[in-house]
C-alpha cells in the first residue's frame, strides 16, 4: 500500500500491523529518494562539466587574444578585462531564450560562446558556456534539474570546442603559416562545429529521457530551421571573433547590432508560424510537419497520428463568461495538451479562431496505441479550469477524430485533416467520444458533409 504512494490509513492498526508500518514507511521512503535515468544522467553531465572546467584551469588554456587591446593596459588587466567583456557578451544570449511549444528552448548565445572560445581557449569557452545560459526564463519556470543540466552542457561543449580549436591551430601552424587568416577562419570553423555537435549530442539524451521516445526520435527534435540557425550563429561568431582581433574591442558591438537584427527576423518567421493567442503552432508551422509524417508513413519508415479536437462546452463558457474567459479555457487547454504530449509531437490551434486543435503524435505503432494516447489527452482537458477573473471552475470536454498514417496511407494531408474533422463530427455525435474508423470511411466524410452547415450550433 505504501509503495504504491497511498498515505497510511490514520485507523487504529490491527494487531501485529504495528511491526510492519515502518518497514513499509522506510520502503516508501526508499522508493521515493531513488533517482530516474534522467536525473542520474543530468548529475553526470554536472561531474563531468566540474571535472572538465578543473583540468583546463589546471592547464592553463586561457589564450591571450581575447585580452582588451588598450594600448597602455598592463597585459594581466587587458587579460581580465577582455575575458569580462565576453562574460558580459554572454549574458545577451540568455536575454534572447525563448521557449518553444514541445518543451525544447531556442536561444542565441552560440555566437558569444564560440567567439570567446576562439579568442580565450578552452578556459574561456567553459566560463562563456556557464554565463551564457544564464536566463531570466530560470527564475520564474525553469525546474532545478533543467538549470543544472543546460550551463553543464553548454560548459562542456564550450571546453569541447576549445580543445578542439587548440588542436586545429597546431596542425595548421605549418601547413598556413603563409596564411594566418585563413588558419584563422578554420580553427573558428572547427570551433563552432564541435561546440554545435557537442551540444546535440548532450541534448538529444535529455530530450529523449524526458520526453519517453528513442534517441531516433529524440533527434528529429534538431530540425533543419535549428541546424540553419547553427550555421548562421557561426559565421556570425567568425565575425565576431574576427573583428576584435583586427579592429577592436568596439567591433563586436557591431555584431551585436548585426545580432539584434537577425533575431527580430527569426522573431517574425516565429510569430508568422504560431498563433497569436495560445503559442501553439497554426497552420503555416503545423502543415509542413504533417506533409513529412505522411511521406515518411507511405515510405514505412515510420507511423504517425492525426488527432483532431474540437471542444464541448465551450460555447456555453464564451455566453456565460464573456469572451476574456473562453480565451483563458483555451489557452488552458492548449498547455495541458502540450503536456499530454511529447517533445517530438506538434500541437496546432489551425485556422486561428475557434475552438479546434490538431496534433500529430508521431512513431505511433498501431491505433490501439492513439487511442491511449487520445484518452490521456481527453482526460487532461476534462480537469477543472479555473476562471480567475470570477473565482470559479468551469469544466470542458472534448470530441476527437483520429487518423492513422502508416504505408496503406493514399490520402493527402489536407484530406486527412478533413477525414480526422469528420470522424470528430461522429464523437460529438456520440457524445464526447474518440473515434478513429478505417482509412476509407465513407459515413463519416458523409456525416462532415451534414454538418458543415449545423456546426456553429452543434458546439
Amino acid at each position: 500500500m505504501f509503495a504504491s504512494g497511498m498515505a497510511p490509513s490514520r485507523t487504529t492498526p490491527r494487531l501485529g500491523a504495528t511491526a510492519v508500518m515502518p518497514r513499509a514507511a522506510g520502503l516508501q521512503l526508499a522508493l521515493e529518494v531513488v533517482p530516474d535515468k534522467l536525473t542520474l544522467w543530468v548529475a553526470l553531465q554536472i561531474l563531468a562539466a566540474a571535472a572538465a572546467m578543473t583540468a583546463v584551469v589546471a592547464a592553463g588554456y586561457l589564450r591571450r587574444e581575447i585580452a582588451l587591446p588598450w594600448p597602455g593596459l598592463a597585459p594581466e588587466a587587458a587579460l581580465i578585462g577582455g575575458l569580462a567583456f565576453w562574460l558580459g557578451f554572454g549574458l545577451l544570449g540568455g536575454i534572447r531564450a525563448d521557449e518553444r511549444p514541445g518543451g525544447s528552448v531556442m536561444t542565441f548565445s552560440m555566437p558569444f560562446i564560440v567567439a570567446g572560445t576562439v579568442l580565450g581557449g578552452p578556459v574561456a569557452g567553459g566560463l562563456m558556456g556557464l554565463v551564457s545560459e544564464i536566463e531570466i526564463r530560470e527564475l520564474r519556470s525553469q525546474p532545478l534539474r533543467g538549470i543544472l543540466s543546460n550551463h553543464a552542457v553548454s560548459m562542456l561543449a564550450a571546453i569541447a570546442a576549445g580543445i578542439a580549436g587548440e588542436l586545429a591551430r597546431h596542425l595548421l601552424a605549418q601547413p598556413l603559416a603563409s596564411q594566418p587568416e585563413l588558419a584563422f577562419l578554420l580553427v573558428a570553423g572547427v570551433t563552432g562545429l564541435v561546440f554545435a555537435l557537442a551540444n546535440l549530442i548532450l541534448v538529444i539524451p535529455t530530450l529523449a529521457m524526458r520526453s519517453d521516445v528513442s534517441l531516433k526520435e529524440a533527434s528529429r527534435i534538431i530540425d533543419t530551421s535549428v541546424r540553419t540557425t547553427f550555421l548562421a550563429e557561426g559565421i556570425l561568431a567568425w565575425l565576431m571573433a574576427a573583428s576584435y582581433l583586427a579592429i577592436g574591442w568596439w567591433a563586436p558591438i557591431v555584431s551585436i547590432v548585426l545580432a539584434l537584427i537577425i533575431w527580430q527576423a527569426h522573431n517574425r518567421l516565429e510569430v508568422l508560424r504560431h498563433d497569436e493567442k495560445t503559442g501553439l503552432l497554426n497552420d503555416l508551422g503545423f502543415n509542413p510537419g504533417l506533409a513529412a509524417a505522411v511521406e515518411r508513413a507511405r515510405n514505412g519508415q515510420q507511423r504517425a497520428a492525426v488527432l483532431l479536437l474540437d471542444l464541448d462546452k465551450f460555447k456555453a463558457v464564451n455566453d456565460a463568461y464573456l469572451l476574456e474567459s473562453g480565451d483563458e479555457v483555451l489557452r488552458v487547454v492548449a498547455r495541458r495538451l502540450l503536456a499530454a504530449v511529447r517533445a517530438t509531437d506538434a500541437v496546432a490551434r489551425l485556422n486561428g479562431a475557434g475552438d479546434e486543435f490538431s496534433v500529430l503524435l508521431s512513431d505511433v505503432p498501431n491505433l490501439a496505441a492513439a487511442m491511449r494516447l487520445a484518452t490521456r489527452i481527453q482526460e487532461g482537458i476534462r480537469q477543472p479550469i479555473r476562471l480567475h477573473a470570477y473565482a470559479t471552475d468551469v469544466r470542458v470536454n472534448a470530441s476527437i477524430g483520429i487518423v492513422l498514417l502508416d504505408d496503406q496511407v493514399t490520402l493527402s494531408p489536407a484530406e486527412i485533416l478533413k477525414l480526422a474533422d469528420a470522424r470528430m463530427l461522429r464523437g460529438k455525435a456520440l457524445g464526447s467520444g474518440i473515434v478513429a474508423m478505417g482509412a476509407d470511411d465513407a459515413a463519416a466524410l458523409k456525416d462532415r458533409l451534414s454538418h458543415q452547415m449545423t456546426r456553429g450550433t452543434s458546439r
